[in-house]
């Protein structure tokens, strides 16, 4: 009698241990403002930046600073950095919002663009890809974007191009790979 006891309490234990640990939790997809952290029990929209929730499980990219990207750049001459911007903020040429520049050698594909254009990154499917953007609001999502779509080693630079002067100043690395900076 003990035994079965025993034996009906401990099932019952397990089954409630499974059910919490297979229980899903969502996160509105990445898109760098602070709504970013937090948890929910059931998908949905997102009221603070109305994106769609998405299990935590499937956000599976790192975030660096633009000093670890430099260092990263400096070690992997095949990195490639992707900016997500606005072909008009990439080049400068649209005069309504800030530029900011860009870096020497990144492939601009706007944010809103880049689902469309997956297949031309292609060939960086299982190569290294650092994703950037003005003030790291769009790069968080195109990372998402792409670590679902297969691309395997994906990082989002916190931040974007805007902080670059006032956190790095004439900072060598940044200087060196970076064109068309605002002074």
């Amino acid at each position: 009698m003990k035994t079965s006891i025993a034996l009906t309490l401990l099932m019952v234990v397990f089954t409630i241990s499974f059910s919490q640990s297979t229980k899903k939790v969502y996160v509105c997809t990445p898109c760098g403002y602070d709504c970013d952290r937090t948890e929910y029990n059931s998908p949905g929209t997102c009221s603070t930046c109305g994106m769609a929730y998405v299990e935590k499980s499937t956000v599976d990219f790192d975030n660096i600073t633009f000093a670890e990207m430099c260092e990263r750049v400096k070690k992997n001459k095949d990195v490639l950095l992707l900016d997500v911007r606005s072909p008009g903020e990439f080049s400068g040429e649209n005069t309504s919002v800030s530029s900011f520049g860009h870096f020497k050698g990144a492939v601009n594909i706007n944010v809103s663009d880049l689902p469309s254009r997956l297949s031309e990154l292609e060939a960086y499917k299982d190569k290294e890809i650092i994703v950037y953007c003005s003030h790291s609001h769009r790069s968080p999502r195109a990372a998402y974007l792409m670590k679902t779509n297969g691309f395997k080693n994906v990082t989002n630079v916190l931040g974007g191009v805007s902080i670059l002067e006032r956190e790095f100043g004439e900072n060598d690395c940044v200087s060196e790979l970076f064109v068309n900076h605002v002074k």
